[in-house]
């Protein structure tokens, strides 16, 4: 059907003017498709989004879902849609199916246990607080995945196409590429940096006619002048003199990866002492094994796998967390535990035990989306609040932005700049209001072109 004779939507459903809960909806008069479907998190007034009475349709109306990533912010509302009636086929690539799986189940295990923890001291009046979805859930949810490589056309009808294109911000990220009733558009997701650690580059399009892309870091620069390794060094140097634990609530896909790697390369050079490394985290002993399968999907080398679990002592289970802080041995630890926002995970026991010694350092080493406990952290509390109880700050805060999995603003300019024509508009999202309107500013002076700040809900025409 010729262009202007179809109607397309386009409607964002999350990660308007946040971070988090990304879902776009693209509506023609015969497809409805979603790109992406995650998780709100953050503070109380973002995950009662997760509520699905605030989704303008009912599950079982979509076509399909197609996953530019594996992180919960994308990926981990998708059981919720497959226990309310969806049924359609979820597209990825492999190692992003891969990953979701190992981060779905996970999901699922913490809330069943949440739940379960908050009824015990729930009053018999109330009703019984129940999880999002179940393990079961997860399980109906990856039967229905159906995986690509990049650059590979689908075609899903005579009017509709679509392709991946590495994006460089986790192991099998992806750009998705879509070509509709005569349009072409790219939802970048998540980009990485131009010269990510671990992963290729962001691939390069030629042309599109709308532009969906991230601003999460819209408003930022990271620091260049200071590698990760030179970065990491110093804190890690500064906390044995101290003779403190260093404490980095870590992502499990990608972050920790690359923090093991620079810990191993740094000690090999004797550049920092041989502490002992505590992977606290099942979901990143996982996704380590899940980026040994996957070589074709990063630039490290076989050596390099390898030191992703050399010297790492990997905590499987709660029990084992307890005895990490009371462990023989040296006494300063590096202990590498999720979530990364610290908004849940193990890395909240350590904090109950670590943060109130100023020998201890917190390093955060990603993006804190506003209400997290990371965000907190990042500036300046002195005190923050973990199950009910409130807990003094005196661990020395410290963040390095170039470990970041997320482009910065000169990343995401670079980036554009790839493109023959400029896009007829482009439309910002997975950001907050501040890096949103700075990176809107910077695009519209150098390309002069539409740039739209996406609002949540908002129906758009192209």
């Amino acid at each position: 059907m010729a262009k202007g004779h179809t109607r397309v939507q386009l409607q964002f459903l999350g990660a308007a003017g946040t971070v988090t809960g990304s879902k776009s909806l693209l509506q023609t008069d015969k497809h409805k498709l979603l790109i992406d479907c995650g998780l709100f998190q953050g503070n109380e007034s973002e995950r009662k989004l997760n509520k699905l009475k605030m989704l303008p349709f009912s599950p079982s109306e979509l076509d399909a879902i197609i996953l530019t990533h594996g992180h919960l912010d994308h990926s981990g509302y998708l059981p919720v849609m497959v226990k309310k009636g969806f049924k359609g086929p979820i597209y990825a690539t492999t190692p992003t199916r891969a990953i979701t799986e190992v981060i779905l189940f996970d999901s699922a295990h913490i809330q069943e246990e949440e739940a379960k923890e908050a009824n015990k001291n729930r009053s018999e009046s109330k009703k019984p607080l129940k999880p999002l979805y179940k393990e079961n859930h997860v399980h109906r949810t990856m039967s229905l995945f159906k995986t690509y490589s990049d650059n590979e056309w689908v075609r899903l009808d005579d009017d509709l196409q679509f392709r991946f294109q590495k994006s460089g911000h986790i192991l099998g990220s992806a750009m998705v590429e879509l070509e509709v009733a005569g349009r072409r558009i790219v939802f970048s997701g998540d980009v990485g940096q131009r010269a990510p650690l671990i992963l290729d580059p962001p691939s390069s399009i030629d042309k599109t006619d709308y532009l969906i892309l991230e601003a999460t870091y819209g408003d930022k620069l990271h620091d260049d002048m200071v590698s990760p390794y030179q970065a990491l060094e110093e804190v890690v140097n500064k906390t044995f003199e101290k003779g403190g634990n260093l404490i980095i609530p870590s992502f499990a896909v990608e972050r920790a990866q690359e923090i093991i790697l620079i810990l191993n390369t740094l000690m090999e050079e004797k550049s920092i002492p041989s502490f002992p490394i505590y992977l606290d985290s099942p979901m990143g002993a996982d996704v380590t094994r899940i980026f040994q399968q996957h070589r074709d999907w990063h630039n490290l080398s076989d050596a390099e796998c390898d030191k992703l679990t050399k010297n790492v002592n990997i905590v499987s289970d709660f029990e084992e967390t307890l005895t990490v802080l009371d462990e023989d041995g040296p006494k300063s630890k590096i202990i590498i535990a999720g979530s990364g926002m610290i908004t849940g995970g193990r890395i909240l026991y350590y904090l109950k035990h670590l943060v109130g010694d100023n020998k201890n350092t917190v390093l955060l080493v990603g993006h804190q989306a506003s209400g997290t406990r990371g965000h907190q952290l990042s500036a300046g509390a002195k005190e923050i609040e973990i199950d009910g109880e409130k807990y003094e700050v005196a661990a020395e805060t410290s963040q390095i932005g170039s470990l970041s999995a997320h482009a910065d603003q000169g990343d995401l300019l670079w980036w554009l700049g790839h493109f023959s024509k400029t896009p007829k508009q482009i439309f910002l999202n997975h950001g907050e209001v501040e890096a949103v309107e700075a990176l809107k500013k910077k695009v519209e002076d150098i390309y002069k072109c539409t740039v739209t700040a996406t609002a949540l809900n908002k129906v758009y025409e192209l």
